[in-house]
């Protein structure tokens, strides 16, 4: 069990990052890392996480007001009395939370003089209790030490009822935790797509580096992305993000990896894109990713077939799919040898 979760939007990841440490620095413990560990369901973790957090702390930005997924943690933590909002960006808080005291973080650069972070650490301390976080018993020194950082915390727990009543009349009112049906929400559901999408480009630009780094960096993504199809089981995208990554491997694999566990590889790739298709016929990126499949088996003419669709559902307007058709062409006619 946590003493804090951070509900956040993607977007502010970093600086969900920042306070996370700066609470953390302060003996709390913190769970706020969306990364969850390959095997786990997304939802199934971060439910798990809400649920047994003794404090969930919202981070209110110009991303998150308009995120639904931070909107509904943001209730199950009004449901559970411990909700301890924090404001990173000025904006208009959605209605429903307008009368909730909050922290003031704009402009918060991760110093803890600043009058904000004072006032959700007063936050944080009312509602897990009056809990000041633990600290290791200090040495005997000789030298008169500087006041121990969390005493401006014990202090605080001193004025709650007078500086943060709303936080304390809330912490009395505490009902046990309700079940909590997980949301797949677009918005999360895009927050998760989005950030494996971009740990896969970014390690298709380590190929030109070092291949063997952007290979496995390649394979983890694939755990990643496996783990997200438990939570989006009929989402096509997730498959034909799949099926890249598996392509990418074998693509970029040749004299490094054996030819058998190559193979595994392009059959992935084959199995996502049919599974992405059949979840949506009309999906230019699955017909493209397709027709790849299709060049590495030597199946020239099919490739061309699936190259074309791809480009007829755009409208033409698709030059990784023209670029593929016009490598497969030059193949097939032996401009270039086959040597993949």
């Amino acid at each position: 069990m946590s003493d804090v979760f951070i509900s956040y939007a993607n977007e502010d990841r970093e600086r969900a990052g920042k306070l996370a440490k700066a609470l953390q620095d302060l003996g709390w413990s913190v769970w706020w890392d969306r990364k969850i560990i390959a095997g786990q369901s997304f939802d199934q973790a971060i439910e798990r996480e809400l649920e047994n957090a003794n404090c969930v702390v919202v981070l209110w930005s110009e991303n998150s007001v308009s995120s639904e997924w931070v909107k509904n943690e943001a209730a199950v933590a009004v449901e559970r009395a411990v909700l301890v909002p924090a404001m990173i960006d000025r904006v208009k808080l959605p209605l429903e939370f307008r009368r909730k005291q909050t922290a003031d973080l704009v402009g918060w650069h991760g110093e803890d003089s600043h009058a904000g972070f004072k006032a959700l650490g007063d936050g944080i301390t009312a509602t897990i209790g009056g809990k000041v976080p633990p600290q290791p018993a200090p040495a005997p020194v000789s030298k008169p030490r500087k006041k121990p950082r969390w005493l401006w915390v014990a202090a605080a727990v001193a004025a709650v009822a007078i500086g943060l009543g709303a936080y304390l009349a809330l912490s009395e009112k505490k009902t046990p935790p309700k079940p909590i049906t997980p949301v797949r929400t677009t918005s999360y559901r895009n927050d998760i797509y989005n950030q494996l999408n971009k740990a896969q480009r970014e390690a298709v630009k380590t190929l030109g580096q070092d291949k063997s780094a952007a290979i496995r960096l390649i394979d983890k993504n694939l755990m990643d992305i496996e783990t997200a199809l438990k939570s989006f089981p009929e989402d096509a995208a997730f498959y034909s993000l799949r099926g890249y990554a598996a392509k990418d491997v074998y693509q970029s694999s040749k004299n490094l990896l054996p030819a058998e566990k190559r193979r595994e590889y392009l059959a992935i790739a084959r199995k996502s894109f049919e599974n992405a298709l059949r979840l949506n016929p009309k999906s230019a990126g699955a017909h493209n990713g397709m027709g790849n499949v299709y060049f590495f088996e030597g199946k020239f003419d099919e490739a061309l077939k699936q190259h074309n669709v791809a480009l007829q559902l755009m409208d033409g307007k698709y030059p990784a799919a023209e670029h593929d058709k016009r490598l497969v062409q030059r193949v097939k006619n032996g401009e270039i040898p086959f040597n993949f």
